[in-house]
């Protein structure tokens, strides 16, 4: 099953298949949580300096990501958590940035920018949700300029270059996320190329062993989008 979002940011022309079907968000949900530490330092509620000691308790032992490898007690700023959290996808650098905010001030945070069907406790997003956050946070609506700006390159060059991606040519710029788990693939993101600018999300489910496969076709949707735009 396929939920797939399209949406233009200089016309506003869209296109969805099932955009508000909810799906399991697995680690597509770390943006959330990132995007509310950056706004809460915009707001001087934190400081993405601010140093956390995470404890051996806190790691989160499974999937992706580096911290679980270190010894503990470890020191982090929360900046360089946000990047682990994006770039490797690390569990324990969400999970302990999402101890710090507090997963219910995270969660009233995206029901105010719109994100009804987005439930942190249970794992639930849709691609017409992530849609949302990815363009709030581009136009610069949840951080100051250069915290944007640095935002978004914690979503480049990524651990995971295998869907989104993978088609287009080398100059283009892409910031995303991906998420993976039993029986689905997700990658969404915002590509930008001179003054083209679009979101397309891919969220998918029940798609049993075929993980392989369906990499490769968000990878072609992805493909398919770029060259029709660009003909």
């Amino acid at each position: 099953f396929y939920s797939i979002y399209y949406k233009d940011f200089n016309s506003g022309n869209f296109f969805a298949i099932e955009e508000k079907q909810v799906q399991t968000a697995a680690s597509v949900n770390k943006l959330p949580i990132i995007a509310a530490l950056y706004l809460l330092d915009k707001e001087g509620k934190l400081k993405l300096d601010d140093k956390i000691t995470i404890q051996k308790e806190d790691v989160q032992d499974y999937g992706t990501g580096s911290i679980r490898y270190k010894k503990m007690p470890a020191t982090y700023s929360l900046r360089n958590l946000a990047k682990l959290a994006l770039k490797q996808s690390d569990n324990t650098a969400a999970h302990v940035i999402s101890l710090k905010i507090g997963e219910e001030n995270v969660q009233s945070l995206i029901s105010s920018w719109g994100m009804k069907q987005t439930i942190m406790a249970d794992n639930k997003t849709t691609v017409y949700d992530m849609a949302l956050l990815f363009e709030k946070i581009y136009k610069g609506g949840v951080a100051n300029p250069p915290n944007t700006k640095e935002l978004l390159e914690f979503m480049t060059d990524t651990k995971f270059e295998d869907r989104l991606t993978k088609g287009l040519p080398a100059n283009i710029k892409i910031y995303h996320k991906t998420g993976d788990g039993e029986g689905f693939i997700h990658d969404l993101g915002i590509i930008e190329k001179d003054d083209q600018v679009y979101f397309l999300g891919v969220m998918t489910s029940d798609i049993g062993d075929q993980e392989k496969q369906t990499k490769d076709v968000i990878a072609e949707i992805s493909k398919k989008i770029y060259q029709t735009l660009n003909e």
